[in-house]
């Protein structure tokens, strides 16, 4: 049954780890676009990642990285999706977020936003 994603799981092409449920597309304001755009491409993240979907590095203890407030790839810095969590993409320029009831979408930026964000420079909190 090709329906839902069911047939990956059925061939065993599918991993546990990589389960997500498809949502209703939305209208969010995007930070990126600076307007209210369409979010057709909406998902729930059912399940913590197993491998990083930038660097394809497969994590040995996925647990300790979500243990983190914003968990990321250790090798790439990719921002890693959170179980139980909303994300779209938008249609105007295709960045990801974070979507939260009743706040303001979080951006979590690719690999071309990081390195223009790490050029201009950005805080970061160091804890001890």
């Amino acid at each position: 049954m090709a329906l839902f994603g069911r047939a990956a799981k059925d061939k065993g092409g599918g991993k546990e780890g990589d389960v997500t449920r498809p949502l209703v597309g939305r209208t969010i304001y995007c930070s990126v676009c600076s307007g209210p755009r369409s979010f057709s491409r909406c998902w729930r993240r059912m399940h913590p990642l197993g491998t990083c979907p930038c660097c394809g590095l497969a994590f040995q203890d996925a647990g300790v990285i979500y243990a983190q407030a914003q968990p990321a790839c250790p090798k790439c810095g990719e921002p890693l999706e959170y179980p139980g969590f909303d994300y779209g993409l938008c249609d105007g320029c295709g960045s990801k977020f974070e979507i939260l009831e009743g706040t303001k979408p979080g951006l979590l930026p690719n690999r071309a936003q990081r390195a223009e964000m790490s050029k201009h420079g950005k805080a970061r909190v160091e804890r001890p």
